[in-house]
């Protein structure tokens, strides 16, 4: 035993000297580290594969329109078909870089609407020629034959004309409103998709930037001490005695300040923000999946549109860009007229969405918005704590807990680690809170009802800032049919690649640190020599009972 001058400051037991004191509360604090940052990584889990699971869906979906619109276009509209091709595909292709723009390069809402109007406006010489100009369906020019009616389908209309076509398509407006309201629509819709899944993964990487936090406040330190290891100081190893419920969730609540700060609101205000920003992007009536389902059908219905009102358009026409020009047939022939995708027998199936899976997520981020006010009672609902304040470890006897137990993180009024009114932020928990900040603000916009919003870009550029380094490569690098003409690469790419079943791993948390105990004060003292080599962090670590 141990006289009373050589006893520790903090336990003040006959069995715990200065040093052992010192060594047990290194090994109180890893350990409460440890195991706080296993649950932060569980959490994590589940955005990270939210985040992974929804971006392969949308974009294999994107895929699958694509090779629908562009069969489509081969059968219904199959003169079309070729000159329309390369314009299907920049429309998807900017679809799917808006989905997956990284924080370096923000999703442009602009670009979106820019490469949609774009579209219209360069199918409209395609439309007139193929689907419009009845001279061409007759197989004739005005005033004079220009070869067989196959011939004349064949041949493109001279430059200046389309050029003339373009400049005018704005006011001839031959598709109706559909661009418009198209345009609306998509870009509405990619960029609400766009900014759930920066937040999924901005989500998953707050929770990681935490991982490298630790803690330092003398304070905690000695109440983990306290908390697990002074009962074995003064010898109450024999009466089993652990720590009072209400002890421990004081001193875990005291503890994750340093974890979390501020941060505890923002995160909960934020992933209150996710829940109906998932509703609206997976809305059936007017979210993306259903937008990226219907674009062929919309694509149609503007061309369908020109042809209903085709004599009245002829006209204008007429008017403005004079009589149609076709090019001589050999200069009309650049060989894309033979690159026709194949079709294939019966609709589209489309892939099965991950419904079962984002509902899980839901309700996961639900159930712990109030993530570490919830990770003290996770860590004190365990075997090594009593389940009571009756008759248990306090931190100084064994009786009663009749402290009052806090309510909060980081409470003023904690018994039993003090409260610094003057500790400042740390840069680093600041960055992290200003992030969850600008997350919400962008993710609550994008929940607004699915308008054309003017603020799209204002909106992308909200969640860049604080951003960390996650970025996508470019979808080049993974479909090999965007540069190919051949519709079947297209249609087989669109089962291939990721599925969307992803099965999610259970993590298990470790067994919680026992205390130390012993028969004897030497037993005590014997451990405490070598408590420091032992490998702290692995998942089976526990505090050692003799």
């Amino acid at each position: 035993m141990l006289s009373a001058s050589q006893r520790g400051s903090v336990c003040g037991g006959v069995c715990c000297d200065e040093e052992t004191e010192r060594q047990l509360q290194e090994k109180a604090t890893k350990t409460f580290e440890r195991l706080v940052k296993h649950h932060i990584r569980s959490q994590r889990s589940h955005w990270e594969q939210a985040a992974s699971l929804y971006r392969d869906y949308l974009l294999q979906l994107t895929r699958q329109s694509e090779n629908k619109t562009l069969i489509l276009f081969s059968t219904v509209y199959s003169k079309m078909s070729p000159l329309s091709r390369e314009p299907i595909r920049e429309l998807y292709e900017t679809i799917r870089l808006s989905l997956v723009a990284s924080e370096r390069s923000p999703s442009t809402g602009e670009d979106l609407a820019l490469v949609t109007s774009k579209f219209f406006r360069n199918l409209f010489p395609v439309a007139y020629h193929h689907a419009i100009h009845s001279d061409i369906l007759h197989g004739s020019e005005r005033g004079e034959r220009s070869g067989s009616p196959a011939e004349a389908g064949n041949r493109d209309f001279h430059s200046d004309y389309k050029n003339c076509l373009v400049h005018t398509y704005t006011d001839l407006k031959p598709f109706g409103m559909v661009p418009q309201q198209l345009a609306g629509s998509l870009v509405s819709t990619v960029n609400a998709a766009s900014v759930l899944l920066r937040a999924l993964r901005e989500g998953a990487e707050v929770l990681l930037k935490l991982e490298e936090v630790g803690v330092s406040a003398p304070s905690c330190r000695k109440a983990l001490l306290r908390m697990n290891y002074c009962g074995s100081c003064k010898r109450y190893n024999h009466l089993h005695a652990k720590p009072c419920s209400g002890l421990c969730q004081n001193v875990m609540r005291g503890c994750l300040i340093e974890y979390v700060g501020a941060l505890n609101k923002g995160w909960s205000t934020f992933t209150e923000a996710i829940v109906p920003l998932i509703s609206n992007v997976r809305s059936t009536v007017d979210g993306i999946e259903a937008e990226i389902k219907s674009l062929d059908a919309k694509l149609s219905n503007a061309i369908m549109h020109a042809m209903e009102i085709g004599p009245q358009l002829e006209k204008q026409v007429e008017q403005a860009c004079g009589k149609a020009a076709l090019m001589p047939f050999e200069l009309a022939t650049d060989g894309s007229f033979g690159d026709a995708p194949q079709t294939l027998a019966g609709g589209i199936k489309w892939m099965v969405a991950p419904n079962n899976e984002m509902l899980q997520f839901e309700m996961t981020i639900d159930n712990n918005k109030d993530l570490f006010l919830q990770l003290s009672t996770t860590l004190c609902d365990n075997e090594d704590y009593h389940p009571t304040d009756e008759d248990c470890w306090t931190g100084n006897s064994l009786s009663d807990y009749t402290q009052q137990i806090v309510t909060e993180i980081g409470d003023r009024y904690n018994p039993e680690v003090r409260y610094n009114a003057s500790a400042t932020v740390s840069p680093h928990m600041q960055t992290l809170v200003d992030r969850l900040i600008n997350l919400k603000t962008a993710v609550n916009k994008a929940s607004l009802p699915i308008t054309f919003r003017g603020d799209v870009d204002k909106m992308q550029s909200d969640m860049a800032e604080g951003s960390g380094d996650s970025s996508y490569a470019s979808d080049d690098e993974e479909d090999g049919f965007m540069g190919s003409g051949s519709g079947d690469g297209v249609y087989s790419r669109a089962f291939d690649g990721i599925s969307p079943k992803v099965d999610t791993p259970t993590l298990s948390p470790p067994n919680f640190a026992k205390r130390i105990s012993a028969h004897s004060c030497w037993s005590l003292l014997a451990v405490s020599s070598v408590v420091l080599t032992l490998p702290l962090l692995l998942t089976s670590d526990r505090f050692s009972r003799h």
